[in-house]
Order: C-alpha cells, then sequence, then structure tokens
C-alpha cells in the first residue's frame, strides 16, 4: 500500500484492516473523523485491487469530487468524475466503462438513466469491485427532501448483486443516522464489517462563546485578526480562518466586516463560499485557501465537506447549527495537517446554555411562601428545546472560563 500508494508515511491500522475486508467483500460502515484519512481507503481498494477493476465513490458535492479526482490522479490512480457538466463527453464514458480505477458520481448520477447505460453493460459492471457512499451522513441529513436520491441508493443493488460490497462512510453517525444508512443500503444480507475509527483529535481545541452581535455575528470574532496589522503587513500574517454563517446573506455581511477591518491591501485575502457561486469560483476559491492567497473564507453549509486545506487555524460557527453532526463536520476543517493546533468556536445565543440553579430550592421556596424563581424567560426555554439533544447537552458540558467555555474533547455524536 505505501509503495503503490507512494505514500510518506503508514497507513493506522485500522486502514490496513478496512482495507482489507473490503476487498475480501466485506460490506462496511465506518466512522472516521474528519483528517483521519478517509480518501485513502478508496484509493487502497482501488490500487490494490487491481487496474481491471474500478470502485465507484458516490460523493456529495462536485468540488469534493474534483479535489479526491485531483488527489488520486498524483497518486497515479486513474481517477474520473461524471455529473451533468461532462455527460456529453464519450471520452469521460469510455473511461469509466474500460480504464478507470475510481470513478466519482453523485447519487442522482448513479440512478440516472445517464449512468444505467454503464449499469447495463455486462464488461463495465464485471469491473465493479465495490461502491462507496463517502459522507454517508448526507441520507440523513439531505436524503428526506433536499437530495431524495440518499434515500434510493439501494437501488443500485439490483445492478451489482450481491457479489459487490457497498461501504459507507462518515465522521458523524449518530444512531438513527447508522440505522438509516443500514437500511438505504441494504445491509444485513452479506458479510458485515462495522468500524469506529473514532474522532478525537489532540490538537484541536473547543470553545463556545454567547453570542454578542446577532445581527453581524462577524463582529465577534475581529479580535482574532493580529492586532498590528498596518500598511507593511503580509497577508501571510494573517490566520486561516473558515466562518461558517447559515445564509448567503450572512457571508456576504461577514466578508464586507472581515474587509473593513483589514488594511486596504490585505482586503482581497477575503473571499466568499457558497451555493451560488460557480463551479469554477468554488474550485478557484478552495486553491486559493490552500495556497495562502485567501486567508477568511465565509461559508455556508455548501464548504461542510470536501474543504482539504491543512493548515486551517481558526473554524468558526455562528449559530446553532441544526446537530452536533454538523457542528463536528465544520470544526474538522480545522488542523488537518495534525503538526499545528487548531481553534473551534461557535457563538450562541444565550438562550443556548441552561440557567444556574436557584440558591434556594423549591422546597424551602414554598416552606417560606415565596412564589417559584422564574430562572430564565420561557422563551430561552421553549428554543432551547427545540435544539437537538445532543447538541444541547453538548454545549451545556463545557467547562466555564473568563473568556467563555471550553470543551476538552471532540463530541462524538
Amino acid at each position: 500500500m505505501i509503495d503503490k500508494l507512494q505514500l510518506s508515511y503508514v497507513p493506522d491500522d485500522w486502514q490496513v484492516h478496512l482495507v482489507i475486508r473490503i476487498l475480501r467483500g466485506y460490506d462496511s460502515i465506518f466512522l472516521a473523523g474528519t483528517g483521519y484519512g478517509k480518501s485513502l481507503i478508496f484509493e487502497a481498494v482501488a490500487v490494490l485491487g487491481g487496474k481491471s477493476k474500478v470502485t465507484l465513490i458516490v460523493c456529495p458535492l462536485k468540488a469534493l469530487e474534483a479535489d479526491q479526482v485531483k488527489q488520486a490522479r498524483e497518486k497515479g490512480i486513474k481517477a474520473v468524475l461524471i455529473n451533468e457538466d461532462n455527460t456529453a463527453d464519450p471520452v469521460v464514458w469510455k473511461t469509466a466503462e474500460k480504464t478507470a480505477q475510481l470513478v466519482y458520481i453523485s447519487p442522482e448520477m448513479a440512478l440516472s438513466d445517464h449512468f444505467a447505460r454503464l449499469w447495463t453493460n455486462a464488461r463495465f459492471r464485471g469491473r465493479v469491485q465495490a461502491l462507496i457512499v463517502d459522507e454517508a451522513h448526507c441520507i440523513d441529513e439531505w436524503g428526506e427532501e433536499f437530495r431524495p436520491m440518499y434515500r434510493q441508493l439501494h437501488r443500485l443493488r439490483s445492478f451489482t448483486g450481491q457479489e459487490v460490497p457497498f461501504v459507507a462512510c462518515t465522521a458523524t453517525c449518530a444512531t438513527r443516522t447508522f440505522d438509516l444508512i443500514w437500511s438505504t443500503l441494504a445491509f444485513g444480507h452479506r458479510p458485515f464489517w462495522g468500524l469506529d475509527a473514532g474522532s478525537d483529535r489532540n490538537n484541536l481545541f473547543y470553545i463556545t462563546r454567547t453570542l454578542q452581535n446577532p445581527t453581524n455575528p462577524t463582529l465577534d470574532a475581529l479580535n482574532l485578526l493580529p492586532q498590528d496589522l498596518d500598511a507593511n503587513s503580509d497577508r501571510s500574517s494573517i490566520p486561516k480562518i473558515l466562518a461558517y454563517h447559515d445564509s448567503v446573506a450572512g457571508c456576504g455581511k461577514g466578508k464586507e466586516t472581515w474587509r473593513r477591518a483589514l488594511p486596504a491591501h490585505l482586503r482581497d485575502c477575503v473571499y466568499e463560499y457558497s451555493s451560488e457561486i460557480s463551479e469554477a469560483a468554488k474550485q478557484e476559491c478552495w486553491e486559493g485557501f490552500r495556497s495562502g492567497r485567501y486567508r477568511i473564507l465565509c461559508a455556508t453549509d455548501a464548504a461542510g465537506m470536501g474543504c482539504n486545506v491543512p493548515d486551517v487555524e481558526y473554524s468558526i460557527v455562528f449559530e446553532s447549527p441544526k446537530s452536533l453532526g454538523v457542528l463536528v463536520q465544520r470544526w474538522g476543517r480545522a488542523g488537518r495537517n495534525r503538526t499545528g493546533v487548531g481553534t473551534c468556536m461557535v457563538f450562541v445565543r444565550s438562550w443556548a446554555y441552561r440557567p444556574a440553579p436557584p440558591e434556594v430550592g423549591l422546597a424551602v421556596q414554598r416552606v417560606r411562601g415565596q412564589g417559584k424563581v422564574l430562572l430564565e424567560p420561557v422563551s430561552h426555554t421553549t428554543s432551547r428545546g427545540k435544539m437537538e439533544r445532543n447538541l444541547e447537552a453538548f454545549i451545556n458540558s463545557a467547562l466555564s472560563t473568563d473568556r467563555g467555555f471550553k470543551f476538552t474533547s471532540m463530541p462524538h455524536p
């Protein structure tokens, strides 16, 4: 594996064992934190399975497909992506059919009439050695309405038969998500091997703070900028920051706020990333962020996956995400090179924190003839009650500090 993939390091034991199991034909669900090296599994299966075989990767985002195809090609693996941008290119289809070792497709493409021409090709079916669903938590988070084809992936078994292993990988997998992945991919009828490699990242530091400026949350994070920036400062003096907003409008406002806080010659190092920009712009954005030309990225959840930038110093989430899994995905973008410290921050409304218990208990209050002490406005209790249970529990498990709250380990949904 080391020689064929030109690795400069020794793979972890879990990676080696998982690759062996897949090549032996086992179905699998594996959980491994962001930055743990899930893509190595795809590449190793493709290379060790032989050049006559092909591994299919079901991927949620074009940017992620492009990034992984580029990474595979740099290792000498024949990889191709197929999406609506290149379906009219006969070379792409011929490559996928005859020579590709890795084929990256969306769930919609995998179940499309276009791809059905490959599925009905006996030669292609005979080459398929594994089907891997990357970022499999999307089956739960996106499959109900946003990307319904995720819930239809079991239909692919009718093309592959029972001889081809299906593999699901994700960094976040609560019990409900696991059960949904299991049923959607029709597990349970073939040999199965599950693996939880964990999600702890010892080089990450986790902080949550009360949001002070809800109309412009970026104001709460401006103190991350060096205080001595001036006309002579270089852009490398600005830490790499990935800031998540809950809307496209929030991204735009955040970008303008960061820019106003910087010297004029450094303002172009702030970029905006959302689903509304073109694929070319997304690619240019990641390349610029990776190279250091861009230092601050204001993003929506469109950048929640596929950010293979190794040296992000701060991953910031403004407002409470919809689940602990989403928070883990976004925070996992920081410190992926494992050599530097990454700081993960979430700014939440005050109602997200449980109130401190009363100084006097209810029983004493009744003896004294006092009315029940209202610890917080009813609206706060109601809002907190709508949070996902795991997320609410995690935020309130923090250790108080004079700067806000800090966490000592990675949440594991």
